[in-house]
């Protein structure tokens, strides 16, 4: 399997990509996603722990 993975900004709605000459009469696939997508889905940076009051326990992780 041969992958290509390229970043182009799409401003008329048409994708343009050139290929190599080994992909002539190959039927391929292509998945087309918005850079830093997954991110949001993720929801990084949407969830804060304030962790100045908790202290670490040694012994009550590793039972000594």
């Amino acid at each position: 399997m041969v992958v290509l993975k390229d970043k182009v900004k799409i401003e008329d709605g048409i994708l343009h990509m050139q290929l190599p000459e080994e992909f002539k009469n190959k039927i391929v696939e292509v998945t087309v996603k918005i850079a830093n997508e997954i991110a949001k889905k993720l929801m990084i940076d949407t969830i804060k722990v304030d962790t100045k009051k908790w202290k670490f326990n040694r012994d009550e992780i590793y039972g000594n």
